[in-house]
Protein backbone atom coordinates (compact mmCIF):
# COMPACT_ATOMS: atom_id res chain seq x y z
CA UNK A 1 0.00 0.00 0.00
CA UNK A 2 1.52 3.46 -1.13
CA UNK A 3 2.50 5.72 1.60
CA UNK A 4 3.48 9.37 2.48
CA UNK A 5 6.65 7.74 2.22
CA UNK A 6 6.73 5.41 -0.11
CA UNK A 7 5.01 7.60 -3.09
CA UNK A 8 7.97 9.67 -3.83
CA UNK A 9 10.06 6.64 -4.51
CA UNK A 10 7.08 5.15 -6.67
CA UNK A 11 6.65 7.94 -8.83
CA UNK A 12 10.77 8.33 -9.11
CA UNK A 13 10.62 4.38 -10.29
CA UNK A 14 9.82 4.76 -13.71
CA UNK A 15 12.34 7.36 -14.36
CA UNK A 16 14.66 5.33 -12.63
CA UNK A 17 13.98 2.08 -14.10
CA UNK A 18 14.63 3.97 -17.99
CA UNK A 19 17.32 5.57 -16.91
CA UNK A 20 19.01 2.15 -15.78
CA UNK A 21 17.87 0.43 -19.09
CA UNK A 22 18.76 3.06 -21.80
CA UNK A 23 21.67 4.33 -19.89
CA UNK A 24 23.96 2.15 -17.40
CA UNK A 25 23.07 -1.26 -19.15
CA UNK A 26 24.35 -0.04 -22.71
CA UNK A 27 27.28 1.44 -20.81
CA UNK A 28 28.46 -1.54 -19.09
CA UNK A 29 27.81 -3.57 -22.09
CA UNK A 30 30.01 -1.04 -24.09
CA UNK A 31 32.93 -1.25 -21.27
CA UNK A 32 32.27 -5.09 -21.79
CA UNK A 33 32.02 -5.25 -25.59
CA UNK A 34 35.37 -3.25 -25.76
CA UNK A 35 37.14 -6.39 -24.57
CA UNK A 36 35.90 -8.98 -27.01
CA UNK A 37 36.10 -8.70 -31.17
CA UNK A 38 32.92 -9.58 -32.85
CA UNK A 39 33.71 -12.76 -34.86
CA UNK A 40 30.89 -13.65 -37.29
CA UNK A 41 27.05 -12.56 -36.28
CA UNK A 42 26.90 -12.70 -32.84
CA UNK A 43 30.01 -14.55 -31.75
CA UNK A 44 32.07 -12.46 -29.54
CA UNK A 45 35.92 -13.54 -28.75
CA UNK A 46 38.09 -12.22 -26.05
CA UNK A 47 40.61 -10.18 -26.79
CA UNK A 48 41.90 -8.40 -23.85
CA UNK A 49 43.08 -4.95 -24.42
CA UNK A 50 43.81 -5.42 -27.74
CA UNK A 51 41.33 -2.60 -28.78
CA UNK A 52 42.50 -0.60 -26.79
CA UNK A 53 46.12 -0.59 -28.13
CA UNK A 54 45.10 -0.69 -31.74
CA UNK A 55 43.45 2.88 -30.94
CA UNK A 56 47.29 4.12 -30.60
CA UNK A 57 48.27 2.81 -34.07
CA UNK A 58 44.90 3.59 -35.77
CA UNK A 59 45.93 6.97 -38.10
CA UNK A 60 42.01 7.71 -38.21
CA UNK A 61 41.45 8.58 -35.27
CA UNK A 62 44.25 10.98 -35.08
CA UNK A 63 42.43 13.17 -38.01
CA UNK A 64 38.92 12.26 -35.89
CA UNK A 65 40.33 14.23 -32.96
CA UNK A 66 41.86 16.94 -34.71
CA UNK A 67 38.51 17.67 -36.97
CA UNK A 68 36.32 17.24 -33.34
CA UNK A 69 38.84 19.88 -31.49
CA UNK A 70 38.57 22.31 -34.20
CA UNK A 71 34.96 22.13 -35.09
CA UNK A 72 34.33 22.73 -31.40
CA UNK A 73 36.43 25.57 -31.07
CA UNK A 74 34.92 27.01 -34.35
CA UNK A 75 31.48 26.43 -33.40
CA UNK A 76 31.90 27.50 -29.59
CA UNK A 77 34.16 31.02 -30.82
CA UNK A 78 31.40 31.53 -33.65
CA UNK A 79 27.93 30.80 -31.80
CA UNK A 80 29.21 32.68 -28.97
CA UNK A 81 30.40 35.99 -30.48
CA UNK A 82 28.03 36.37 -33.62
CA UNK A 83 24.50 35.50 -31.83
CA UNK A 84 25.82 37.99 -29.21
CA UNK A 85 26.37 40.43 -31.65
CA UNK A 86 22.98 40.07 -33.29
CA UNK A 87 21.08 39.99 -30.32
CA UNK A 88 22.36 43.40 -29.13
CA UNK A 89 21.26 44.57 -32.85
CA UNK A 90 17.77 43.21 -32.48
CA UNK A 91 17.47 43.91 -28.71
CA UNK A 92 18.01 47.98 -29.69
CA UNK A 93 14.75 49.49 -30.40
CA UNK A 94 16.22 51.68 -33.14
CA UNK A 95 16.56 48.35 -35.65
CA UNK A 96 14.31 48.84 -38.24
CA UNK A 97 11.68 45.31 -38.50
CA UNK A 98 13.56 43.90 -35.60
CA UNK A 99 10.52 41.23 -34.73
CA UNK A 100 10.62 40.48 -38.43
CA UNK A 101 14.49 39.44 -38.01
CA UNK A 102 13.65 37.46 -34.77
CA UNK A 103 11.26 34.90 -36.47
CA UNK A 104 13.99 35.23 -39.48
CA UNK A 105 17.07 33.85 -37.57
CA UNK A 106 14.73 31.25 -35.36
CA UNK A 107 13.25 29.38 -38.42
CA UNK A 108 16.68 27.35 -39.30
CA UNK A 109 16.04 26.32 -35.54
CA UNK A 110 12.85 23.96 -36.38
CA UNK A 111 14.73 22.98 -39.46
CA UNK A 112 15.58 18.84 -39.35
CA UNK A 113 19.17 18.14 -39.44
CA UNK A 114 19.09 16.26 -42.98
CA UNK A 115 17.36 18.83 -44.95
CA UNK A 116 19.97 21.30 -43.47
CA UNK A 117 22.47 19.09 -44.62
CA UNK A 118 21.37 18.07 -47.88
CA UNK A 119 20.95 22.09 -48.36
CA UNK A 120 24.85 22.62 -47.32
CA UNK A 121 25.67 19.67 -49.26
CA UNK A 122 24.69 21.16 -52.84
CA UNK A 123 25.47 24.54 -51.35
CA UNK A 124 29.62 23.58 -50.65
CA UNK A 125 29.51 21.36 -53.88
CA UNK A 126 32.22 21.88 -55.99
CA UNK A 127 29.98 22.40 -59.23
CA UNK A 128 30.96 25.75 -60.83
CA UNK A 129 27.59 26.72 -60.76
CA UNK A 130 26.87 26.70 -57.43
CA UNK A 131 25.73 30.15 -55.47
CA UNK A 132 29.07 29.93 -53.62
CA UNK A 133 31.12 28.94 -56.90
CA UNK A 134 29.14 31.74 -58.55
CA UNK A 135 30.09 34.15 -55.74
CA UNK A 136 34.15 32.64 -55.43
CA UNK A 137 34.14 33.89 -59.10
CA UNK A 138 32.71 37.23 -58.84
CA UNK A 139 35.43 37.78 -55.56
CA UNK A 140 38.21 36.22 -58.04
CA UNK A 141 38.75 33.09 -56.12
CA UNK A 142 37.65 30.95 -58.33
CA UNK A 143 35.23 27.88 -58.36
CA UNK A 144 36.26 25.14 -56.12
CA UNK A 145 35.00 21.91 -54.33
CA UNK A 146 34.75 23.28 -50.84
CA UNK A 147 33.60 20.07 -49.16
CA UNK A 148 36.16 18.23 -50.17
CA UNK A 149 39.10 20.94 -49.38
CA UNK A 150 41.00 19.96 -46.44
CA UNK A 151 41.43 23.76 -45.84
CA UNK A 152 37.37 24.37 -46.06
CA UNK A 153 35.56 20.97 -45.01
CA UNK A 154 36.04 22.19 -41.13
CA UNK A 155 34.51 25.43 -41.93
CA UNK A 156 31.99 24.37 -44.45
CA UNK A 157 30.95 21.90 -41.32
CA UNK A 158 31.18 25.19 -38.89
CA UNK A 159 28.81 27.51 -40.99
CA UNK A 160 26.65 24.30 -41.65
CA UNK A 161 25.92 23.88 -37.85
CA UNK A 162 26.18 27.21 -36.92
CA UNK A 163 22.78 28.21 -39.65
CA UNK A 164 21.07 26.01 -37.25
CA UNK A 165 22.49 26.79 -34.09
CA UNK A 166 22.29 30.83 -34.73
CA UNK A 167 18.33 31.25 -33.86
CA UNK A 168 18.38 29.26 -30.60
CA UNK A 169 21.26 31.10 -29.21
CA UNK A 170 20.00 34.59 -30.53
CA UNK A 171 16.92 33.55 -28.50
CA UNK A 172 19.20 33.02 -25.07
CA UNK A 173 21.36 36.45 -25.34
CA UNK A 174 17.92 38.22 -25.94
CA UNK A 175 16.29 37.00 -23.25
CA UNK A 176 19.29 37.71 -20.88
CA UNK A 177 19.43 41.47 -22.18
CA UNK A 178 16.46 41.80 -21.80
CA UNK A 179 16.83 41.02 -18.10
CA UNK A 180 19.33 43.95 -17.51
CA UNK A 181 17.84 47.41 -15.98
CA UNK A 182 18.38 50.17 -17.94
CA UNK A 183 19.17 51.66 -14.70
CA UNK A 184 22.95 50.43 -14.98
CA UNK A 185 22.94 51.69 -18.38
CA UNK A 186 21.87 54.73 -17.19
CA UNK A 187 24.54 54.76 -14.66
CA UNK A 188 27.45 53.93 -16.71
CA UNK A 189 26.61 56.72 -19.00
CA UNK A 190 26.86 59.52 -16.63
CA UNK A 191 29.82 58.06 -15.40
CA UNK A 192 31.17 58.75 -18.93
CA UNK A 193 31.62 54.64 -19.93
CA UNK A 194 31.44 54.84 -23.49
CA UNK A 195 29.58 52.15 -25.57
CA UNK A 196 32.62 49.46 -25.53
CA UNK A 197 33.17 50.06 -21.62
CA UNK A 198 29.26 49.70 -21.21
CA UNK A 199 29.55 46.34 -23.16
CA UNK A 200 32.59 45.35 -21.31
CA UNK A 201 31.74 46.16 -17.67
CA UNK A 202 27.61 46.15 -17.50
CA UNK A 203 26.43 43.74 -20.39
CA UNK A 204 28.85 40.70 -20.22
CA UNK A 205 29.05 40.60 -16.33
CA UNK A 206 25.06 41.08 -16.30
CA UNK A 207 24.61 37.80 -18.80
CA UNK A 208 27.33 35.74 -17.63
CA UNK A 209 25.06 32.89 -16.96
CA UNK A 210 23.84 32.84 -20.12
CA UNK A 211 27.00 32.99 -21.73
CA UNK A 212 28.23 29.94 -19.32
CA UNK A 213 25.02 27.63 -20.81
CA UNK A 214 25.44 28.10 -23.99
CA UNK A 215 29.38 27.57 -24.18
CA UNK A 216 28.52 24.31 -21.92
CA UNK A 217 25.63 23.43 -25.14
CA UNK A 218 28.16 24.41 -27.91
CA UNK A 219 31.08 22.22 -26.56
CA UNK A 220 28.97 18.96 -25.65
CA UNK A 221 27.40 19.75 -29.14
CA UNK A 222 30.70 20.19 -30.85
CA UNK A 223 32.13 17.32 -29.37
CA UNK A 224 29.20 14.65 -30.28
CA UNK A 225 29.14 15.73 -33.88
CA UNK A 226 27.67 13.65 -35.95
CA UNK A 227 24.67 14.46 -37.92
CA UNK A 228 26.07 17.47 -39.94
CA UNK A 229 28.90 15.34 -41.13
CA UNK A 230 27.24 12.18 -41.59
CA UNK A 231 24.75 13.93 -44.44
CA UNK A 232 27.34 16.81 -45.86
CA UNK A 233 29.68 13.59 -46.31
CA UNK A 234 27.32 11.02 -46.61
CA UNK A 235 29.39 9.26 -44.08
CA UNK A 236 32.63 9.22 -46.19
CA UNK A 237 34.89 11.66 -46.65
CA UNK A 238 37.89 11.82 -48.65
CA UNK A 239 41.04 12.27 -46.39
CA UNK A 240 38.92 11.97 -43.24
CA UNK A 241 38.18 15.40 -43.45
CA UNK A 242 34.70 15.50 -41.81
CA UNK A 243 35.84 12.68 -39.96
CA UNK A 244 34.47 13.27 -36.15
CA UNK A 245 34.72 10.84 -33.43
CA UNK A 246 31.15 10.23 -32.71
CA UNK A 247 31.17 9.59 -36.75
CA UNK A 248 34.55 7.14 -36.63
CA UNK A 249 32.20 5.19 -33.67
CA UNK A 250 29.44 4.87 -35.55
CA UNK A 251 31.41 3.81 -38.55
CA UNK A 252 33.10 1.11 -36.98
CA UNK A 253 30.42 -0.37 -35.56
CA UNK A 254 27.82 -0.30 -38.49
CA UNK A 255 30.25 0.09 -41.19
CA UNK A 256 33.03 -2.47 -40.34
CA UNK A 257 30.84 -4.21 -38.12
CA UNK A 258 33.85 -3.87 -35.16
CA UNK A 259 31.76 -3.65 -32.13
CA UNK A 260 34.52 -4.25 -29.92
CA UNK A 261 36.70 -1.88 -31.32
CA UNK A 262 33.64 1.00 -31.48
CA UNK A 263 33.06 0.15 -27.81
CA UNK A 264 36.77 0.44 -26.92
CA UNK A 265 36.73 4.39 -28.60
CA UNK A 266 33.62 4.84 -26.87
CA UNK A 267 34.95 3.83 -23.51
CA UNK A 268 38.21 6.45 -24.26
CA UNK A 269 36.01 9.09 -25.26
CA UNK A 270 33.93 8.92 -22.27
CA UNK A 271 36.49 9.39 -20.17
CA UNK A 272 38.10 12.26 -22.06
CA UNK A 273 34.51 13.71 -21.90
CA UNK A 274 34.37 13.30 -17.84
CA UNK A 275 37.87 14.52 -17.41
CA UNK A 276 36.79 17.78 -19.53
CA UNK A 277 33.63 17.96 -17.63
CA UNK A 278 35.30 17.78 -13.79
CA UNK A 279 38.22 20.49 -15.41
CA UNK A 280 35.19 22.79 -16.43
CA UNK A 281 32.95 22.72 -13.34
CA UNK A 282 36.16 23.07 -11.25
CA UNK A 283 36.94 26.26 -12.99
CA UNK A 284 33.29 27.20 -12.69
CA UNK A 285 33.23 26.92 -8.82
CA UNK A 286 31.31 23.97 -8.46
CA UNK A 287 33.57 21.78 -6.78
CA UNK A 288 35.42 23.00 -3.17
CA UNK A 289 38.42 24.89 -3.83
CA UNK A 290 36.76 26.54 -6.50
CA UNK A 291 36.75 30.67 -7.07
CA UNK A 292 35.41 32.28 -4.48
CA UNK A 293 32.81 35.09 -5.78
Amino acid sequence: MMTKRTAPYFFCLPFVISFAVFMVYPMIDMVYRSFYKLEGVSTYRFVGLDNYEKILSDPHIGNAVWNTVWFTVGITVVNLALPLFLAIALNNRLTPLRNLFRSAFFIPALTSVVVAGIYFRLFFAGNPDTPLNWLARVVGLGARDWLNAKETGVIALVLTSTWRWLGLNILYFLAALQTIPRELYEAAHVDGANAVRRFLYVTLPSIKPILIFVTTVMVYGGLRMFGESYVLWNGKSPGDIGLTIVLYVYRTAFGFFDMGYASAISVVFFIFLMVVNLVYIKSMGFLGGGRKG
